[in-house]
Order: structure tokens, then C-alpha cells, then sequence
């Protein structure tokens, strides 16, 4: 049989219900930092979390839902080094002016430092004409980024060894690796940190470099094993009386490093805190402050109750005696009585007949559906523990909490001393999605909130700008949305504009005109297979235009650009009119394969100009070779005078800025063929 409309709806109303439950009876302290006095407690307060069940989304259907739906129908400050240098080149597109990211590769002006196959290479790359290969370092593991500092690169990655016993798991550890590079030619190790756990992300500020990692907590014989860290070889337990923790539920737990280590001074020891938080994917860091952030869910256990409580008075009296007597059985779990519930509310609406059984849960749906969308807010938190980072020392601060889930860094924010948080809350493809902006002050308190943006759409991209913040969220249309945040405690949106396709990444031009990077829909809210660029004009901000767009690739490609994931693969100089990205298009019906960087001049007089691309691809290669080589494309792009750089994991290629010709090229690893794919 074919399932109603409303019936569809009735598993996530009867889910709203029992969190508006939850909104108007808990009352939740702030959690305070606490510090445990023996590994007995730490072991005692991982049993007890362990104990109990978690909710892991706010669309999963619990056994009581299942039960009831069966019943109805179906520019540059970088640092120098020796020799000639560009007296203006470029550097790793960052979030805060002052701290700086790790990435793949790197450069000082004269020099380009990149991860390549097994390590790092250093080519000498200014003057373009005799760029050469100095060096390569190998490096046991994996590579992820790095920095360069003065005469000093600072490798961040993890490797893999194994423990257990008949059953032998996966551990990765992770390393801070600093090496003298004076001389080029031949850097020196100076410097090994190495920690249980993945390395999350790092970033430097003056001459301290804080790297961020975590270890899930494992058992043994379910005793926690604790973490270690070494320096120089020598290992560390890290003791439970030194882990800072808080007494608050989470469904998952690591410990999360955070390491401080000076770059100029190999002397002076890194220092290192632990907490035990949630495991998390991302962060903020400011100039003087890390924010860690993670998402946390209800409990299964307090999920089932609380449904059951908020659903008994909306059904019929005899009904209402049945659930109770069922709740109130000390001698069934909390999912046998779901399942029980459900069984009941089931066969109370097959006695009632088709007729009546569907209006008496259409009854149900009418009393839900008007605060449905709403309740979303209390299924998921963000939340944020922030730490304050000053050279060596690393201090934690205070925690809050927002409603929902936030996408990626550029969706947070510190200004003048309070935090900004853009976040989304339910599900666009279950409709009960809605965007929010949070103000928090010093202390993390929430001072100033908007929310319910762009229902059922979710947030796709954001940037905050000084007094402004820009989101994009998206379902069909493209909206960008302008908030005014000059008065922390009340935003607001100042205008809206809506346009076919979504930027995934924003980037300011200057004060009155943003950048986006994103992809391409059709009337239906489809993705047309092309990377779209938009030039957007802010300076009327109750009424956003876009005046200039490119779109690469044509509909029914499939396009690709690295800077829709990562924007340091995004490069911008408004001085130099200069934008480019690296871009992938495919199209295998077509037998087309186009990648390499997009090289554009872009001002506001003539919007997006493409100048050309440059491509890392074999000249005269056959169609095999071409759709099948392996690590020739383009990842990064950056620029020294008057001269453009492209890296792929294969080489390094110096073009012309200005005709972009080719100069000169370097080879920094062979190309590893790609196997076929077979259809």
C-alpha cells in the first residue's frame, strides 16, 4: 500500500514532542573544568559514561516510531631566507590576519617547501630561470602540512603501528617534527614530538607553533590506557591527575593534546596540556585564544523516556493507563518499553478500524506540526571549550554551548573579545532543517542569537567580516544572507539574495564585494556538474547583487575544484588582480578530461577575465595516459613578482603572470599511473 503524507511525518513529530519535553523540564548547569586525583576516578568516570546510550542524529528512528509506522498505511610577511628573494609573493590564504596554517606547501620567496611522495621537497624557485631541487627529506609516515619559520620547517603528520593481541588494530601516533634548514641542501632533524592519537590541525602565531591532536580512549581488560607522549625518543606517561576534565555526558571521549612548541628555540621544552573532551573535527583559533568545538547528542536511554512522557497525555485515557503501566515496570529496559509503547499504540489504532486509526493519528500530526521545526534545537549541541594560548603557556578558560552543528572553521568567529557561531539544526532532506547565529561572550554565555534562517535549507558556507557575517544556505536557490552584527546582542539580517547554485567557500575582495566558490544548479535545485565563481556586491546590504560570474566546466560535466574543500588551495590578490584555483572536468561520455590551474584576472570594473590555465599533464600523451595519470594535478598555486607557480605531487612549473608562458620546471617525484576504471 502506498503511505500517506502525514504517516511519513508522524515518527519525526512523535521525536519533536519528546525533546520539547526535555526543552521545558532540564535545566543544565554549566560544566566546570575539573582536574581527576588518581587514575581510579578517571577509570570510574569512563565506566559510568560508557554505561549508557547515546542518540547519534536527529533523524534516527527509535523502535517505538518503527513499531507505530508498521501500523499505518505504507600579502606578504613571511619569513626570509638567504639569497636573491621576491621582494613580493604570496602566502597560505588564511582565516585571522596573524596566525597562520599549516598546508602542503609553503614558501619564503624564494624557496618552495612541499609535501611530496615519502617527505618534504625544497626547491629553489626564485629566479624562475634556474629553479632547481636542493633537497628532499624523507620522513617515516604520513605527512600531513607544515610551516616555515625563518630558517626553521616545523612537519606535522601521523604514522601507524599496532597494538592488541590475537586481534591486532590500527594505533596512529602523531609527530612534530623541526628541522634546521640554514642549509638547504641539507636540513637537519633537530627536534622530535611524537603523541598517541591523529593529528587533528596546528597553527603558529609569532614563533609558537600549537599542534592539536587526539587519541580515542581505549581499554584494556576495561582499565583506560593513558597517553604518552615523547620528546626526543623519551616516552611520557601522561598521569590522570594532570588530564583536565568535565563532568558532563558525551557518547564518545578523547584525549586531546594540545602542544606548544617554540620554533626559534630548541632549547626551551614543549609544553603540553590533556583533556579528556569529545572527540571533535573542528576549530578556531585566534590570536590569543583556541576553540575547540564538538557536537553532542541526548541519551538514548533519556531519548526513550522523555518520548514516551512527552507522547502519554496527547492519547486517549485508557491508552494514557496502558503506556504508564508499561513505563512505571521496573522489570524491562528502557528499549524493551519503547518497544512496548509502540506495540500498544499500534494495536490500540488497528482496533479503531482504517478509517478511524488514520484519524486518530492525523489527531496526533495536527497537535505537533506547529512547533515540529523548532524542536530540532534541543537534539544536537555545539560545544565549545576555549583555551588561551600566550608562547608557551596554554591555560583553559571556560566552556558553552549552542544549539546545532557548525560546518567547518569559517562558521566561527572571535571579535572584540566574544565568540560568533553559525550553526544548523536538523535535517534539510527530512524538511526540519533551520540556521542560526550565536553571539557568546568572554565567558562563552550567550548574549545575542538569530535564528530559525532559511528553513528546511542548511548552511553551505559562512564568513564573518568585522561587523558583518555572510551565510550561504541552500535547497534550490542560492541565499545569501547579510547579517549585522554591530550590536553583539541582537543580529540581524540586513538583506537577502537569492540565485541559482551555492558557494561552498567565501572570500572577501574588500569590504563591499565577496567572492564565492561553489557549484552550479539548475531551475530544480540539481547540480549542473560545473564549479561556479560569483563576484557579489555588498555595498547596498539590504540589497545584495551579484554582478559578476564564471562558470567553469559545461552542464552535464563533472567539475571539481580542491578550494571548494580546502581554502588553501584558494589564491587571491586584489593587487595583482590576480585569482586562481585548480579544477578538475570531467566527462566520460565525452572522453573529456581537463585539469590544471584557473588563472583569472579579476577586478570590479570587468568581474572574472579568464587569463588560461596551466597544466602539470604529459605533452602528446594518449587518452589513456592522459585520463589515467596519477598524481600530476594541480593542488596549489602561488606567485613570486611577477612570476606564477603551480605544485602538483609530481613537479613544480614557473609560467609568465602575464601571458602566462612557461618558464621553467622542476620534477619533484615520477608520476604513478592511476589503474583504469572499469564501467
Amino acid at each position: 500500500m502506498r503511505k500517506s503524507k502525514s504517516s511519513n511525518m508522524i515518527p519525526l513529530l512523535i521525536f519533536g514532542v519528546a525533546i520539547l519535553f526535555i526543552v521545558l523540564s532540564l535545566a543544565v548547569p554549566k560544566p566546570g573544568i575539573k582536574q581527576f586525583s588518581s587514575y581510579d576516578e578517571l577509570t570510574a568516570f569512563l565506566k559510568e559514561r560508557s554505561e549508557s546510550q547515546y542518540y547519534y542524529g536527529t533523524d534516527r528512528l527509535g523502535i517505538m516510531e518503527e513499531a507505530i509506522t508498521a501500523a499505518l498505511p505504507a600579502a606578504s610577511n613571511a619569513p626570509t631566507a638567504g639569497g636573491t628573494k621576491a621582494t613580493d609573493y604570496s602566502t597560505t590564504n588564511i582565516q585571522v590576519a596573524g596566525v597562520d596554517e599549516p598546508d602542503i606547501v609553503k614558501t619564503d620567496g624564494k624557496y618552495i617547501y612541499t609535501v611530496s611522495s615519502g617527505g618534504i621537497s625544497i626547491v629553489d624557485a626564485y629566479p624562475a630561470e634556474t629553479m632547481k631541487a636542493v633537497s628532499n627529506i624523507s620522513v617515516d609516515g604520513s605527512v600531513s602540512n607544515m610551516f616555515v619559520n625563518k630558517d626553521k620547517l616545523i612537519v606535522f603528520g601521523s604514522e601507524y603501528g599496532y597494538w592488541g593481541g590475537y586481534y591486532r588494530y590500527s594505533s596512529p601516533s602523531s609527530f612534530v617534527y623541526v628541522y634546521n634548514i640554514a642549509d638547504r641542501a641539507n636540513p637537519v632533524l633537530v627536534r622530535n614530538i611524537t603523541v598517541e592519537g591523529s593529528y587533528q590541525d596546528a597553527r603558529m602565531i609569532g614563533d609558537y607553533v600549537y599542534a592539536v591532536a587526539q587519541q580515542s580512549v581505549r581499554t584494556v581488560e576495561d582499565r583506560p590506557v593513558l597517553p604518552v607522549m615523547s620528546v626526543g625518543g623519551v616516552a611520557k606517561e601522561i598521569s590522570a591527575d594532570s588530564i583536565a576534565y568535565f563532568d558532563e555526558y558525551d557518547y564518545s571521549f578523547a584525549y586531546k593534546f594540545i602542544i606548544a612548541v617554540n620554533t626559534q628555540n630548541d632549547a626551551e621544552a614543549p609544553t603540553e596540556k590533556v583533556f579528556l573532551l569529545g572527540y571533535s573535527h573542528n576549530l578556531y583559533v585566534s590570536q590569543d585564544n583556541i576553540y575547540t568545538v564538538y557536537t553532542k547528542y541526548m541519551t538514548q536511554t533519556e531519548r526513550n523516556s522523555r518520548l514516551i512522557e512527552a507522547l502519554t497525555p496527547s492519547l486517549p485515557l485508557d491508552l494514557q493507563n496502558t503506556v504508564r503501566g508499561i513505563q512505571n515496570n521496573p522489570n524491562i529496559t528502557a528499549y524493551e518499553k519503547m518497544y512496548e509503547v509502540g506495540k500498544a499504540i499500534q494495536n490500540y489504532a488497528a482496533n479503531l478500524g482504517p478509517e478511524e486509526g488514520a484519524k486518530f493519528m492525523k489527531s496526533i500530526e495536527d497537535r505537533m506540526v506547529a512547533i515540529i521545526t523548532g524542536l530540532e534545537k534541543e537534539s544536537e549541541k555545539t560545544v565549545i571549550h576555549k583555551i588561551s594560548v600566550s608562547g608557551p603557556n596554554i591555560e583553559y578558560r571556560t566552556s558553552g554551548e549552542v544549539p546545532g552543528r557548525v560546518l567547518n572553521q569559517f562558521s566561527m568567529d572571535e571579535y572584540n573579545g566574544n565568540f560568533r557561531i553559525a550553526t544548523t539544526t536538523g535535517s534539510s532532506w527530512g524538511g526540519t532543517s533551520l540556521n542560526h547565529v550565536y553571539v557568546l561572550d568572554p565567558s562563552l554565555s550567550v548574549i545575542g542569537r538569530l535564528e530559525n534562517l532559511a528553513p528546511k535549507e542548511q548552511i553551505y558556507s559562512a564568513r564573518f567580516m568585522g561587523e558583518r557575517a555572510y551565510l550561504v544556505t541552500f535547497i534550490r536557490t542560492d541565499p545569501l544572507f547579510v547579517i549585522d552584527l554591530r550590536n553583539p546582542n541582537a543580529p540581524a539580517v540586513l538583506g537577502e539574495l537569492k540565485i541559482p547554485g551555492f558557494s561552498e567557500y567565501l572570500h572577501p575582495y574588500d569590504k563591499d564585494h565577496i567572492i564565492g566558490v561553489g557549484q552550479m544548479t539548475n531551475e530544480q535545485g540539481r547540480r549542473t556538474g560545473q564549479v561556479k565563481l560569483a563576484l557579489f556586491d555588498v555595498t547596498d546590504v539590504a540589497n545584495p547583487k551579484e554582478m559578476s560570474t564564471y562558470l567553469i566546466g559545461e552542464e552535464g560535466d563533472w567539475a571539481y575544484s580542491e578550494a571548494l574543500d580546502d581554502h588553501k588551495a584558494f589564491l587571491f590578490s586584489k593587487e595583482k588582480s590576480l585569482l586562481s584555483i585548480p579544477v578538475s572536468v570531467n566527462n566520460w561520455h565525452t572522453d573529456k578530461y581537463v585539469q590544471g590551474a584557473y588563472v583569472f584576472d579579476l577586478t570590479l570594473e570587468n568581474g572574472f577575465v579568464l587569463k588560461g590555465t596551466v597544466t602539470h599533464k604529459i605533452a602528446n600523451a594518449s587518452k589513456e595516459e592522459y585520463y589515467y595519470e596519477g598524481n600530476t594535478a594541480v593542488r596549489r598555486s602561488l606567485y613570486m613578482d611577477n612570476t606564477f607557480y603551480t605544485v602538483s605531487d609530481t613537479k613544480i612549473m614557473a609560467n609568465s603572470l602575464t601571458d602566462l608562458s612557461k618558464i621553467s620546471e622542476v620534477t619533484i617525484s615520477e608520476a604513478i599511473p592511476m589503474p583504469p576504471i572499469v564501467y
